[in-house]
């Protein structure tokens, strides 16, 4: 076929475009609609995973954990008696090797104040090095980090709700009198606080996760405090309730220490006096639920963890990483631990050194890539992924099925101008170019159509999000992603390129089969069709 003939079939298919206007349109409107939502739903996994992802890395794990290789066997046990030793040693290693890093001892404890308990997981940290490799301490929603030597407590701000510490969020008015209100040293206390709280579904006060009726039910006896609470304001109620004794805490919990001659383990029960310095509200759930933070260095003697400079964990950060970007290849298991190893070998003089370097070659002390550490959360994320990528296939399948009919429909309407066109002398490989690159065309423009629409859709659902607050605060955070509050979308370049080729593509594949079928009938046949 020559270039010209080429050119024939195609301006012929733009005419019929035009001839077929009403149809044109529909199977326009269909292929935009199909690629617009596929582009949609994928964006929005796509922004899911991604921020689950870096929240899990910058507020949780970091890039890599260093633990005996016993802990990680039993990680979800926490076994504190497999701790380790000289984590500073190792820690000067990483910087040689171009890391940064931060000792952990983790524990579980039963949480007590004044108004109730919760059981929660305490992590044992240094203060400073912690901020440099987690990001958390910059979402202290109230009251100050932790300062090193001092029996202070980060908690969560759920588990800060439930045991009544902190700045009291929402309650009723009787608890408003009985907890609240006594809190107040003077009359110009009194003031304040009733200040700061005003009813439950005012325009002031937090959105709720609640029907109008039962908004309405609630709003006579429920308070809240006001969302335009300045950091001056949050201060003086902080110091308020401190000094009525609200943040005073103590920890029951019971220390494992394993004999090292027998390997016995020996269980000393403990209670730590603590107050609480500040509550955590990070994009994060996971640091947000039944989770503290305290200091590592005052708890080392036998009023505290009896740690002896031992730690259970040292998580680890590339110097260079960016708190947007996930790890890369720097900051993978195996090169974390082929530059540790090389660093250690280099202070080999160092006896601790030498010990350290034997334990990492023989694996008793390992190198865990983050993701080792949320395998269960992963598999459950592609599944997802997978599943709803099912579910948006077969909207997409379903949508050009009607356009095959559409299609389909068309050219058997147009099955005696087939004919007719056979008898000028068209060819059958003509004939079936022509309306292929007629559906090809239809695909096009409504390929650009729905990736114009998708990328409008998806501009503010990248800038600015869904707030899902209300509903993880009603879910306790559990919600099966590491997303607090706004779900963002994503820009999935690839994938917006291939819905468009795809779309373009099965258009025009679409209408191969009908007009072989049409091809099928004799001439004569085609002619008196009707």
């Amino acid at each position: 076929m020559t270039v010209r003939e080429v050119l024939f079939v195609a301006s012929m298919a733009f005419r019929n475009l035009g001839r077929h206007r009403v149809k044109t349109i529909i199977t326009v409107t269909a292929v935009a609609v199909s690629v617009s939502m596929y582009i949609f739903m994928d964006a929005w996994l796509t922004g899911m995973n991604l921020d689950s992802q870096r929240n899990i890395v910058m507020y949780e794990i970091g890039a890599a954990k260093i633990q005996r290789t016993a802990y990680f066997a039993d990680k979800d046990e926490l076994p504190m008696y497999e701790n380790f030793g000289g984590h500073e040693t190792l820690a000067a290693a990483l910087a040689k090797a171009g890391y940064v890093s931060a000792p952990r001892f983790v524990f579980t404890g039963t949480l007590h104040s004044r108004s109730g308990s919760a059981p929660l997981v305490i992590n044992a940290v240094d203060p400073v090095r912690e901020d440099r490799v987690l990001w958390y301490t910059s979402f202290i929603d109230s009251g100050r980090a932790l300062r090193p030597g001092e029996r202070g407590l980060l908690v969560g701000s759920m588990a800060a709700e439930k045991l009544r510490v902190g700045i009291p969020q929402r309650l009723d008015r009787d608890e408003f009198e009985e907890d609240v209100l006594q809190a107040a040293r003077d009359a110009e206390e009194e003031v304040f606080l009733r200040s700061m709280y005003i009813p439950f579904g005012s325009s002031s006060s937090p959105k709720s996760f609640m029907s109008r009726k039962e908004s309405d039910r609630v709003l006579e006896n429920r308070l809240v405090l006001k969302t335009t609470v300045s950091d001056a304001e949050k201060e003086r109620l902080w110091d308020i309730f401190s000094s009525a004794g609200r943040m005073d805490v103590r920890i029951a919990t019971t220390i494992d220490i394993r004999d090292e001659k027998t390997g016995a383990i020996r269980h000393v029960n403990q209670l730590v006096d603590a107050v609480v310095v500040g509550v955590v509200n990070s994009p994060n759930p996971q640091t947000n639920g039944n989770v503290a933070y305290m200091p590592m260095d005052s708890l080392q003697d036998e009023t505290g963890m009896m740690l002896e400079g031992r730690v259970t964990e040292l998580i680890v950060r590339s110097a260079s990483a960016k708190d947007t970007v996930l790890p890369g290849h720097d900051e993978q298991s195996a090169v974390i631990r082929s530059r540790l190893l090389a660093a250690l070998r280099d202070s080999a003089a160092d006896g601790e050194a030498a010990s350290l370097a034997a334990a990492v070659d023989d694996g008793t002390l390992g190198v865990y890539y983050w993701e080792d550490y949320v395998a269960d959360y992963i598999a459950a994320a592609r599944g997802d992924n997978v599943s709803t990528r099912i579910m948006a296939f077969f909207l997409f399948l379903l949508s050009f099925i009607g356009i095959a009919n559409t299609m389909l429909m068309s050219i058997l309407e147009r099955t005696k101008e087939i004919g007719m066109l056979r008898a000028l002398g068209m060819t059958d490989g003509q004939l079936v170019l022509s309306y292929t690159t007629e559906a090809a065309i239809v695909g096009f423009i409504g390929s650009t159509a729905g990736l114009v629409i998708g990328t409008l859709i998806n501009i503010p659902m990248v800038r600015y999000g869904i707030d899902f607050s209300a509903m993880t605060e009603v879910m306790n955070g559990n919600i099966g992603y590491r997303v607090a509050s706004y779900f963002r979308s994503a820009w999935n370049i690839p994938s917006m390129i291939g819905t468009f080729v795809l779309a373009t593509v099965t258009s025009a594949l679409m209408a191969v089969m009908p007009t072989v079928h049409a091809l099928k009938m004799p001439v004569t046949d085609s002619l008196r069709f009707e």
